[in-house]
């Protein structure tokens, strides 16, 4: 079937495998077979790391060198950087390369939705890569009930 993987930059509960884009699933008696693409800029936790450093210097800044200790500096520093945050965590991630794999049934430890990214995850541990492989579906889909009937 054709399906849409759809990692976030971070995850909430889990950390996202990194496939991306338009892609397939099949079920099968040994696994998922999933096919997609790898995500391209394996750098997106890198980039919120340093916009959160720049945020915190921008405030040392503005407290040491300029003398400004208003808390209205402040929330223009965090307001800034919220919103820089806010575009990149939204921002979908590049495609890069072709990636084929099948993830043994017994390596899928659950299955849940994920209402934040309106996405289906699966959860893989025991294996690389290992985390969440986030599918946009809708909540309570079929392919949602025939993976959790599948991993028991």
């Amino acid at each position: 079937m054709e399906v849409e993987y759809c990692p976030p930059a971070l995850g909430t509960t889990v950390v996202p495998i990194p496939i991306t884009g338009q892609g397939t699933l099949e079920i099968g008696d040994d696994g998922l077979r999933v096919v997609g693409t790898k995500v391209a800029n394996g750098g997106r936790g890198a980039l919120i790391m340093l916009v959160l450093v720049a945020m915190i210097s921008v405030a040392v800044i503005l407290r040491t060198v300029l003398g400004i200790e208003s808390s209205w500096s402040y929330g223009g520093v965090v307001g800034g950087g919220a919103a820089l945050l806010t575009v990149m965590l939204r921002k979908p991630a590049k495609v890069g390369e072709r990636v084929e794999q099948t993830i043994p049934w017994g390596n899928i430890k659950k299955v849940s939705w994920d209402a934040l990214h309106e996405s289906l995850v699966v959860v893989v541990k025991g294996m690389k890569p290992k985390g969440g492989l986030y599918i946009r579906q809708a909540k309570d889909s079929e392919l949602e009930a025939t993976i959790r009937r599948r991993c028991g």
